[in-house]
């Protein structure tokens, strides 16, 4: 469960909506939110799509959740090892997605994004799907 009045999150952001893709997005959007004072947004910009960069930039920000849409391997890996914690394969408005995080509803499948099987960056079982047909093919004919 997330404490909303504790946190501090960023989700990257374009044209008012999760930003599609972490790697190129060029504005995160940071929401503090304490019980005492309410809440406080910023918009950032981020370093362009120099992954290091990138890493650096999030990394100073301190946030406790990063909600981002697709994130490329190397980023996710570099942002872990920055101790930056994410929530990836969210879409949305920004409002919708925050009022979620609020209530505790991310998780719905409303907010995931199209081709996430549970949201958690596995493919859906159509592309397992076609992996295991590739294999069962060859083993048929071989065997």
């Amino acid at each position: 469960m997330l404490y909303w009045d504790t946190m501090r999150v960023g989700i990257p952001i374009w044209n008012g909506r999760v930003s599609p893709v972490l790697d190129t997005a060029e504005r995160v959007v940071v929401v503090d939110a304490e019980a005492q004072t309410g809440e406080v947004r910023e918009e950032v910009a981020l370093e362009p799509r120099r992954l290091p960069l990138r890493t650096a930039r999030i990394a100073e920000l301190r946030l406790d959740l990063l909600v981002c849409g697709a994130v490329s391997r190397p980023l996710a890996e570099m942002l872990a090892a920055a101790g930056v914690r994410l929530e990836p394969w969210i879409s949305g408005e920004v409002e919708d997605v925050l009022g979620a995080l609020t209530a505790g509803q991310l998780d719905r499948p409303r907010y995931r994004m199209p081709g996430c099987c549970g949201g958690r960056g596995q493919g859906r079982g159509r592309g397992r799907g076609r992996a295991h047909r590739g294999r069962a093919g060859a083993q048929g004919r071989n065997g």
